[in-house]
């Protein structure tokens, strides 16, 4: 297994991509020809058959999704926005109410032989051929860390020819429901966190609607209330009202979607993103992870991992250890739990629940020709062994007509889209450190050669000044401080070190420290319990010079706590002035 050394970036605007830019379409021929050689099967079917068919589902899947999300703003675009703006009476001017709120909901119609994606008309043949760059993350409000990945597919789909797409991962429990806000006031500098949503962090984003249209609004107000908090100095003020114009038209398209009966919080934050992206030129389809689980092509890999689940948990456990082993992590839930095996029953690598309830964990039972997919609770289906594949993919389907979903748990989400539809995956830090993990499951447990990924995140700060400075500086006056209780006499006045008494008690100190030297064990007691006396004494007379230097320490741990404030890497695009994107993002891959 890799040992990936792989760090954030910590310097502003510093970029970390791997393999270099000019070697990714390397590795997108490289994949392509490694995966065009396998030779398993999945459920009896050919992989490559698999594989391409499965790609035709979820394109048009992405297509449809994301031609829904564009008419929330092409429909924006016609009417105009709405500022969410609260009269005096607490009443929203500029935006009604829509009658129902909904969810979004987009009609699959008919098989069409061709699919119509980004100008380019794509056969089944071109489908298959057609260079898919993909990326993936919850749908959040993101980091400049986290969006670089979505340009990154955008320029590798222009320059390859091919098609970029972000795989919005709904099915992960929604515990980023809030954005970080700079607080830079007077009395201390401090990183604010403001919810969209409360207490879901077991629910699934998927399942996250936005009933009330004034929790977006209260949400608008807190956000607004901290950044007013900067306001005390002139250089501050000026980024800080370029901050709130730019979080107040993001959070106004917001508005104008929930007004137009958008109520899931995947929708409402795609489509504002999909906003912002417009802006740059990127034209990436779009696709939850939620519908990619509706296709044939996920049932397949579901039920091949289900056939073999006991030795999949086996092969999962052992390169969790391994990973656990090289990182040296104690904690068997870090970084993911074991598959739990007991006796017949196996924890299979996938969500599941019932619609509008908590994700809960997801067991194969084995009973004779019977294999019963339960949440420990109750039995949701069983399948037969003596079926063919279909029957049994019929009988998953079930589920979803009893209002129960399944789902990939992370490393199977991973595992599905670079096997079974991308020509390579874009990864942050953190999901190409899992992916290590990913590569040496598909390896034991496919027999094949993983395709390779790319890994990249980026870090741009606010554009305010930092102090220049570092903790060192901190350090260095703990240590002077320290100094001065221990030796006070190196810090006295020149007055004060002429004086009679101050002298005969330096003089009383050294004498004693060289009778330290010599002495034995209760007289050197008796010599450091005295040189604490006289310490205390003449400490005394330098009170103005420790004030001093405390209070400078003071001044630098302020300075320090602003400067972790201004140089924190996770604030989201929102709060990015247009002109520090721009600079920033259309030129960082020249």
């Amino acid at each position: 297994m890799k040992n990936i050394g792989y760090k954030v970036p910590k310097e502003n605007k510093e970029i970390f991509l791997c393999p270099a830019l000019d070697r990714i379409p390397g590795l997108v021929q490289e994949n392509k020809l490694k995966m065009n050689g396998f030779k398993l099967k999945i459920n009896g079917i050919p992989f490559q058959a698999l594989r391409n068919k499965t790609r035709e589902e979820l394109l048009r899947k992405a297509v449809l999704y994301t031609n829904g999300i564009k008419s929330l703003l092409r429909w924006q675009g016609r009417h105009g926005q709405h500022p969410l703006i609260p009269t005096n009476k607490g009443e929203h001017r500029g935006l009604s109410l829509p009658p129902l709120n909904r969810q979004l909901s987009i009609e699959i119609p008919q098989h069409q032989d061709e699919l119509h994606v980004k100008g380019q008309f794509l056969d089944y043949e071109s489908i298959k051929n057609v260079p898919i760059i993909q990326t993936g993350h919850e749908p959040i409000l993101y980091h400049p860390g986290v969006w670089i990945k979505n340009h990154l597919i955008h320029l590798l789909a222009k320059r390859l020819g091919g098609i970029g797409v972000n795989m919005i991962v709904d099915n992960d429990g929604c515990n980023m429901g809030f954005m970080y806000v700079p607080i830079l006031s007077e009395e201390s500098a401090s990183v604010g966190k403001v919810s969209l949503v409360k207490n879901k962090d077991h629910v699934a984003y998927e399942e996250i609607v936005i009933d009330d249209f004034g929790s977006i609004l209260q949400f608008k107000e807190e956000v607004i209330d901290l950044l007013s908090k900067n306001a005390f100095r002139e250089d501050v003020k000026t980024i800080m009202e370029d901050v709130q114009t730019m979080f107040e038209q993001f959070t106004d398209r917001i508005g104008g979607y929930y007004q137009q009966g958008c109520s899931d919080m995947v929708g409402l934050l795609t489509a504002a993103r999909i906003s912002l992206e417009e802006d740059f030129g990127i034209e990436n389809l779009e696709i939850p992870i939620s519908w990619m689980c509706d296709t044939d092509g996920f049932y397949h890999f579901l039920l091949h991992i289900l056939y073999d689940a006991g030795r999949f948990a086996k092969i999962y456990n052992e390169k969790l250890t391994e990973y656990r082993g090289i990182h040296k992590i104690r904690s068997k839930a870090n970084p993911l739990p074991d598959l739990k095996v007991l006796g017949d029953s196996v924890e299979l690598p996938f969500w599941v629940w019932k619609a509008g309830g908590q994700r809960a964990r997801c067991y194969a039972l084995n009973n004779g020709d019977d294999i019963k997919i339960t949440d420990r609770i109750d039995t949701l289906v069983i399948l037969k062994k003596s079926k063919d594949s279909m029957e049994n993919i019929s009988r998953l389907k079930t589920l979803k007509e009893s209002g129960f979903k399944i789902r990939p748990r992370a490393i199977t989400t991973t595992m599905f889209s670079r096997l079974f539809f991308s020509d390579v995956f874009i990864h942050g830090i953190g999901g190409a450190k899992y992916d290590t993990i990913t590569d040496e499951i598909i390896k034991e447990f496919f027999g094949i050669d993983p395709p390779g990924f790319v890994t990249i995140s980026a870090t741009l700060f606010l554009p305010f000044d930092a102090y220049d400075l570092d903790e060192s500086v901190l350090y260095d006056s703990q240590r002077i401080i320290d100094d001065m209780r221990y030796n006070p006499e190196r810090y006295a006045q020149k007055e004060t070190q002429s004086e009679p008494e101050f002298m005969s008690r330096v003089e009383e100190k050294q004498g004693l420290l060289k009778m330290m030297a010599v002495g034995n064990a209760e007289e050197k007691r008796r010599y450091f319990n005295r040189i604490k006396e006289l310490n205390k004494l003449m400490l005394s007379r330098i009170t103005p010079e420790i004030q001093k230097k405390q209070n400078e320490m003071q001044t630098i741990s302020s300075k320090l706590a602003y400067n972790e404030v201004v140089r924190f890497r996770e604030y989201p695009v929102c709060l990015y002035s247009m002109k520090v994107l721009s600079e920033y993002l259309l030129n960082i891959f020249s």
